[in-house]
């Protein structure tokens, strides 16, 4: 039986800031700022549960300087995992043929936002019909 290794090819100690690698990572970051605000939403909702009391020690935390703070560092970083999402899809897609010829790559994404769009406002308008008294 042969001693040698497999070839490995050598990696560069700064692969990861590479601009497209560096764009990758950093948008699968932007994930974990989705799910902390859903954390923080959670929590407002179980503070909601067990009692007025609870809510409103968690609306006045809320309401603090550093949570505003870091509401508006979610929130950037929500847009960007939004826009680079709908920027993604397309190139994950099967190709759409209209009339014979292939949907270019901004249409499609143009046609995936409206898409979005049209569901959420669909969406909200439901829940707003639907809450009402």
């Amino acid at each position: 039986m042969s001693e040698q290794r497999p070839f490995r090819r050598p990696q560069p100690a700064d692969w990861w800031a590479r601009p497209p690698y560096l764009a990758y990572t950093l948008r699968e970051l932007t994930g974990v700022a989705v799910a902390l605000y859903g954390a923080i939403l959670l929590a407002g909702l179980i503070c909601l549960w067990l009692g007025p009391d609870a809510y409103a020690a968690y609306r006045q935390a809320l309401a603090s300087p550093w949570s505003l703070a870091v509401h508006g560092l979610l929130l950037a970083a929500v847009v960007w995992h939004a826009v680079t999402w709908f920027e993604i899809l397309p190139k994950t897609m099967p190709r759409i043929i209209l009339g014979g010829k292939a949907l270019p790559q901004p249409a499609m994404t143009a046609v995936t936002t409206a898409f979005a769009a049209v569901c959420s406002i669909a969406l909200i308008a439901f829940v707003v019909w639907w809450g009402r008294p």
